[in-house]
């Protein structure tokens, strides 16, 4: 995004927050090869359909879990992320995120706790598993504040106002992709 001589309306947001308009779709392009190249890595090390599958959905649950944390502590907490997901929440619809190297960087240290406790072939399909929790996260956000979600039908719509409540006082409703957490941790909140 070009600076205009520093008078940017994004002044103090650090470049690496500040997304093109590629940068900021990259990972709907990215995440997907990504995920086949370690769904077949898994199966080419002999893990069975049922294992992967299992490993798959626990990947998914675990990304959901992460989400709410991360949103709860990293970008509502005292963190370098607060202040680029406050700009987020005060212009929701321009390209400020993370960037694709960040998010990948992250996805290598679950690949890497993954195989520490679980080893090879089950740690490439539970990290599969987590980024398709991810991927699906990034579709419905980007869904909500760029396509007014649609395409998610009424799930879409709850998740929508459920997040615009969550925009206007930021206190709870951390999940994106689904009130679950929400509900278990007491930060839900009507919409």
């Amino acid at each position: 995004m070009p600076r205009n001589f520093g008078l940017s309306r994004h002044e103090g947001l650090p470049a690496a927050f500040d997304l093109s308009r590629s940068g900021y779709f990259l990972d709907f392009a990215l995440v997907p090869f990504a995920e086949l190249a370690l769904i077949a890595t898994a199966l080419w090390r002999g893990l069975h359909p049922a294992g992967l599958v299992a490993a798959l959905l626990t990947g998914a649950v675990v990304w959901s879990f992460a989400e709410y944390w991360i949103h709860r502590l990293v970008f509502h907490g005292p963190t370098a992320f607060e202040p680029m997901h406050q700009m987020h929440h005060a212009l929701p619809k321009d390209l400020i995120g993370v960037a694709s190297l960040g998010t990948f960087g992250g996805f290598a240290g679950i690949w890497l706790i993954a195989y520490i406790l679980v080893g090879g072939s089950l740690c490439s399909a539970a990290t599969a598993g987590f980024m398709s929790g991810y991927l699906f996260y990034c579709a419905i956000h980007v869904g909500m504040h760029h396509f007014e979600a649609r395409g998610f039908g009424r799930y879409g719509a709850m998740m929508r106002r459920l997040h615009a409540a969550h925009h206007r006082g930021g206190k709870g409703n951390f999940g994106v992709s689904s009130p679950v957490w929400d509900i278990v941790f007491r930060t839900y909140r009507k919409a």
